[in-house]
């Protein structure tokens, strides 16, 4: 293991002066904030991708092989040598091996994944990819030759792996008709929530949890809000921007919409979100909005997050996506430092394809023990709750939920986000993190989300992967117009939002949204059968 990790040390090195440095995000409801070392065979990357570290292993397992798996988090967690060794005591048993980890900060990770998989290394056996956000593209992956396809490697375990997942998600990660990785399973059904003050929620009516009708009704809310308070901001910021997502369409895997399945995922045809009478809606908001002014001053450029803004009464709440506004609230009030309401916009949701994928390195000496790694990931509730949870005791303690009859995961007494040993907040990370004990919530929360799930229409496109290779440059050239229009018009921040709008739609024809929408539509009809 030491040779692999000069070898991961080289590579890093002698990219170094050319990679760039990305900042560390805040994707979720915490992070580890205590940076370590490897002491028993856990690597850790270091922020600028130049360096990583590592101990020989000393393991009582024998000769056994070792697998080593991605893990995301929000700096190398203090504790991640003994969740390693605890769950290598499980898949030695089981599958027959060892496992470590290789700890990627999670706004490096796609750099870093980038340079393993560029350059033909076996460091990594198991990663996550996504759709270029956080890691590197599940597709382009696929594409390039750097994810082993999987149909015979997980043969003898999909049978238990589909009813684990359910079919549809096990089977999104196959393209051009053979599978590349495994989904996984999370909220599939997000819609568009705005997140309230819960004092002032309360005084016009509203809980936690509580379903408007659409965007008319929000708007009546805010008029009723500013009249009583006329000199307070409504919307403020959250991460950085307006935070505004549409959820009535699937956005078949771009977050910058270019190319969308309208009605809920129901349509067959891939139109342009930037023409259409879900976005126009939505620029007739901004303008009643910004006349009634209720944006706080400055949005796109606020730094400030809603805990920073909301207690103290310089607006009085955001925008959010979530399955669940019920849970939705319950996280905002631990993080926003405030009792908050989470109001869900609209009453319909569409499921869309998973949005990550674990995935083998096809450079990998041991692929059986790999495909054992994944069938565990997307199985086993012990190895599942090690990795989303890490080690009860010493990093998390179980407590009682009575009002749902279960037990949930919790921070131990006296620690907190900044203390922790362990990646808590990042299940989003898990495979199949429905079968771990949810953190910090209600007992009954993953049973929501695949509730969620299920009653929400299914897209028409799910389990579509759009293979962007050829679309390449217009796809760049389009991400940068939505880059520069989107959020300043949805935030209020421009003079003339007509004008703006249009501009907006003239700027991405001429870079090439036709050709993308085109390239997805014929892709889509031969996902379809068409």
């Amino acid at each position: 293991m030491v040779n692999i990790m000069k070898k991961f040390l080289a590579i890093l090195l002698a990219l170094a002066l050319v990679v760039t440095c990305f900042a560390a995000c805040g994707s979720d409801t915490g992070s580890s904030s205590a940076a370590g070392e490897s002491s028993t065979g856990t690597s850790s990357a270091a922020e600028d991708g130049s360096s990583a570290t590592e101990e020989e292993t000393s393991t009582d397992n024998g000769d056994l092989p070792t697998i080593t798996l991605m893990i995301v988090c929000g700096t190398t967690p203090p504790d991640a040598d003994a969740v390693a060794s605890a769950l290598s005591e499980i898949t030695a048993e089981k599958i027959g091996c060892n496992v470590e980890f290789i700890t990627m900060e999670v706004g490096n990770a796609k750099q870093q994944m980038n340079l393993l998989l560029s350059g033909g290394d076996n460091t990594l056996d198991v990663f996550w990819a996504d759709n270029g956000g956080t890691s590197v593209s599940f597709v382009t992956a696929a594409a390039n030759g750097q994810a082993l396809v999987l149909d015979e490697l997980l043969e003898p375990y999909a049978d238990e792996m589909k009813e684990a997942l359910g079919e549809n998600v096990y089977t999104s990660g196959t393209v051009n008709g053979e599978m590349y990785g495994v989904g996984r399973l999370l909220d599939q059904a997000s819609t568009t929530m705005f997140n309230l003050r819960a004092d002032i929620a309360e005084e016009f009516g509203y809980a936690n949890g509580d379903k408007l009708s659409g965007l008319d009704e929000l708007t009546e809310l805010f008029t009723k809000i500013h009249e009583k308070y006329p000199d307070t901001p409504i919307i403020g910021p959250m991460n950085g921007s307006i935070n505004w997502g549409d959820t009535r369409v699937d956005n078949l895997g771009d977050s910058n919409m270019l190319g969308v399945l309208g009605n809920f995922g129901q349509d067959d045809t891939v139109s342009n979100y930037y023409e259409s009478d879900e976005y126009a809606e939505r620029i007739e908001c901004v303008k009643t909005w910004m006349e009634m002014g209720i944006y706080m001053p400055d949005l796109m450029n606020t730094t400030e997050a809603p805990s920073d803004y909301m207690p103290a009464g310089k607006a009085f709440g955001c925008f959010a996506g979530h399955f669940s506004a019920e849970m939705n609230g319950i996280w905002s009030s631990q993080n926003f430092g405030v009792e908050t309401a989470t109001l869900q916009v609209y009453d319909d949701a569409v499921a869309v394809t998973p949005g990550a994928y674990y995935c083998i390195n096809p450079n990998t000496k041991n692929p059986e023990e790999c495909a054992g790694l994944l069938y565990l990931m997307a199985t086993d509730p012990d190895v599942v709750n090690l990795l989303v949870n890490g080690v009860e005791g010493l990093d998390y303690q179980v407590l009682e939920d009575e009002d749902n009859g279960g037990s949930y995961a919790a921070y131990l007494e006296g620690k907190d986000v900044s203390s922790t040993g362990w990646c808590m907040g990042y299940s989003w990370t898990a495979l199949n993190s429905s079968i771990s004990l949810p953190f910090e919530y209600p007992s009954n929360y993953f049973d929501l989300m695949l509730e969620a799930n299920s009653s929400a229409q299914q897209s028409k496109a799910f389990g579509c992967q759009f293979d962007s290779t050829e679309y390449a440059d217009a796809l760049t050239a389009c991400t940068n117009v939505v880059s520069q229009y989107s959020n300043p018009i949805l935030s209020g921040t421009v003079q003339d939002v007509d004008a703006t709008v249009a501009q907006f739609q003239q700027a991405l024809k001429d870079a090439g949204i036709d050709e993308i929408i085109a390239g997805k539509q014929a892709q889509l009809d031969a996902f379809l059968g068409k």
